[in-house]
């Protein structure tokens, strides 16, 4: 390649310098023709992506957990999912968040919003799509349901058919007394920190 096609980053700041500003600090989507045409982005951004999509967690106890608990999970009462009010998600990823709050019981609503959107295994465990994640005011829902009795009741039945030896790999071997750790830490309304 000849020296004319290069250019340096100096002279191409010129030009883009905005769009490349907002890029340094988040992708930028080009549209053209209002559709999406091509993505500007860092190269830290670029390297973080190719290393979080090469990430494997097949392996990991819970993902081995998920597996048995999707053979044996069957439909809750419509009762006990009321309680829940997850709007535009899939029943069965709703089912396998409570699972989940009820295995690692998160210490409050910010914990459990920030587990959900950057934990890659409790991500995959769920079900969750690469971009998906739910906002703070749905993760404080999802921990008020989790107190409440007919769901408590089948969360313990959900995790009474799965093999103790998963449970004890997954370093939740308490779980089967998820009623009582639910009972013991009050969820303040509107409370949205640690």
């Amino acid at each position: 390649m000849n020296d004319s096609r290069r250019i340096s980053m100096l002279e191409l700041d010129r030009h883009l310098s905005q769009s490349l500003e907002q890029a340094r600090h988040a992708p930028v989507n080009v549209q053209r023709y209002g559709q999406p045409w091509v993505w500007m982005l860092s190269s830290d951004a670029w390297a973080d992506a190719a290393r979080w999509s090469a990430l494997d967690v097949s392996g990991h106890p819970l993902m081995l957990l998920r597996q048995a608990l999707d053979a044996c999970l069957q439909p809750w009462p419509e009762a006990a999912l009321a309680t829940l009010a997850q709007e535009s998600a899939e029943v069965r990823m709703v089912q396998r968040a409570v699972l989940l709050i009820a295995l690692c019981a998160p210490g409050s609503v910010q914990r459990l919003h920030d587990d959900l959107r950057y934990h890659q295994v409790y991500r995959q465990f769920i079900g969750f799509d690469h971009g998906m994640a739910w906002s703070p005011l749905q993760c404080m829902r999802l921990l008020q349901a989790c107190a409440a009795p007919l769901l408590q009741h089948c969360i313990e039945e959900t995790l009474a058919r799965v093999p103790s030896s998963l449970l004890d790999a997954a370093c939740v071997g308490n779980a089967r007394r998820v009623g009582d750790r639910l009972q013991e830490r009050p969820i303040p309304a509107g409370c949205l920190s640690y």
